[in-house]
């Protein structure tokens, strides 16, 4: 019973790590008690103790979940807790199982095993019914030497170097306890993580290709019970029409995801009238707006899109959608049963894998929308061939919670892997310029109407994991898993 609840507090210490607490040596500490606690257990035991990590991990973790149900999804909080619930113990089945497949195959002390796995499954859960890869570990060690991993792996190997980094902790703890000398394979390469993530300088895989660029981006702040509203359609067009006239010239302004909620058809008038005022002034708009085209099973696609309107061309739709946010799983079943499965532009059509990016302003721009910034392969592909990232998002369906804050630390990271200036646009926050390294250069408070002013350099040039993607680091992690397999049935756990 000690050892159960032991993990549920480590997994409650997890997402304490990230954004807004930002305390990372706490991921340290969770792992080193996670390893800690799947000493000894055999397997049915380790996957108890694996998925109660896991239920302290999500259950807090992705809480937030509940916010948008209730508060803009319209679903009571008797039904919204409980499915948020049910949501973050699927997600704990993860951890149960690395927990209980280093029980079953491993042979003590299974160090490498235990972080090979670790990773695997992170990949498996980016990936298994569209994924979800949020709150990866190695996203709460951007601010420390260990993120100059990055550049080399991406998130992957991050993730890995802070595994070993926590479960080179937890044997140190657990081997001195018993008497026992310490094991030297996870801490010698824990120590060769912070090494070469200290030593590696993000900045000599890319270079500049033209002079700063000045960007522009406002932040309407519109709150999210009221920007759907028919009503709101004129004082949402006023609110950014007046954030941009303020603009100086020869900027880049974008405006975030669904800046108007009204398909671009429907805007093209004002959308057109804005683009050109900021043309006239040397200026290029681009906006994230919902789009819709004949064709489908009822006659019409919806897209959730980016669109240069003037000072340049291109238009992009959401590949990575968001499941019951931007399109419901077995429509047919679950529309009508509760509110939550019929938000506004909850249809969304997927976009093509092979979109081109956006030129404005004479750079290649890679956009994404929201939550697919989250996919560092996506971002990695796309940004091969383009000068800077942007990403726009609605975060206000999350609320005061922690989720803005975990989603904005992550997006960080992907300017970082790639070696490109992010630019940031958002509703309600945080709207920001993040520079190469994962730093913010400027930023707007959340929950203020706003504009940020700033500039950015637009860069050239392939970082390590932007030319092989994440299969190096897979590969790595599997290697890991073989020296601690068992050898043979007769010695497995039962």
């Amino acid at each position: 019973m000690l050892m159960r609840s032991l993990a549920l507090v480590a997994g409650l210490l997890y997402p304490l790590a990230f954004s807004p607490f930002e305390f990372w040596p706490l991921m340290l500490v969770s792992i080193a008690l996670a390893w800690y606690t799947l000493q000894g257990a055999r397997v049915r035991e380790a996957l108890l103790r694996g998925w109660l990590y896991g239920v302290g991990l999500f259950g807090y973790g992705v809480s937030w979940v509940h916010v948008s149900m209730h508060d803009y999804g319209h679903t009571p909080m008797w039904l919204a807790v409980p499915m948020t619930a049910l949501f973050a113990a699927f997600l704990a089945l993860f951890p149960a199982i690395l927990f209980a497949l280093t029980a079953r195959l491993g042979k003590a002390p299974a160090t490498l095993l235990f972080a090979g796995l670790w990773v695997l499954l992170d990949a498996l859960r980016g990936w298994l019914m569209t994924g979800f890869p949020w709150l990866y570990a190695g996203y709460a060690m951007i601010d420390t030497p260990l993120s100059g991993l990055a550049p080399l792996g991406g998130i992957w190997l991050l993730t890995l170097g802070t595994v070993l980094s926590g479960v080179a902790l937890g044997t140190l703890a657990l081997y001195r306890r018993h008497g026992l000398r310490p094991l030297w394979a996870p801490g010698l390469l824990a120590l060769v993580a912070w090494g070469v993530g200290l030593a590696t300088d993000p900045g000599r895989f890319v270079t500049p290709a033209g002079e700063a660029q000045s960007v522009a981006m406002p932040q309407g702040n519109i709150p999210q019970d009221l920007r759907w509203q028919l009503s709101m359609r004129h004082a949402t067009r006023d609110i950014y029409a007046d954030l941009s006239a303020r603009i100086p010239p020869d900027h880049l302004v974008i405006w975030p995801e669904s800046a108007l909620t009204e398909f671009r058809d429907s805007a093209a008038d004002f959308l057109g009238e804005q683009g050109a005022l900021l043309a006239e002034r040397g200026g290029a708009l681009i906006t994230g707006i919902p789009m819709r085209e004949p064709g489908g099973p009822t006659g019409m696609r919806y897209f959730n899109s980016i669109a240069v309107i003037d000072g340049g061309e291109g238009t992009y739709h959401k590949q990575k959608l968001v499941p019951f946010g931007e399109y419901v799983p077995l429509e047919s079943l679950l529309r009508g049963i509760i509110p939550f499965f019929d938000l506004p532009m909850s249809s969304f059509t997927r976009g093509h894998p092979d979109q081109p990016n956006l030129l404005a302003r004479g750079q290649v721009i890679s956009p994404f929308i929201c939550y697919e910034v989250l996919y560092p392969e996506l971002v990695a592909r796309r940004a091969r061939d383009s000068n800077v990232l942007i990403t726009v998002s609605n975060d206000a369906w999350f609320g005061t919670s922690a989720g803005p804050h975990q989603h904005f630390q992550m997006a960080r990271l992907r300017a970082l892997e790639t070696g490109r200036w992010l630019l940031r646009s958002t509703n309600n926050g945080i709207t920001a310029i993040v520079d190469p390294q994962g730093q913010v250069r400027e930023r707007l408070p959340q929950f203020e109407r706003d504009l940020l002013l700033g500039g950015y350099v637009p860069m050239t040039g392939s970082t390590p994991y932007m030319r092989t993607g994440g299969w190096p680091v897979w590969l790595l992690a599997a290697l890991l898993c073989l020296p601690g397999l068992r050898r043979g049935r007769a010695s497995a756990s039962t």
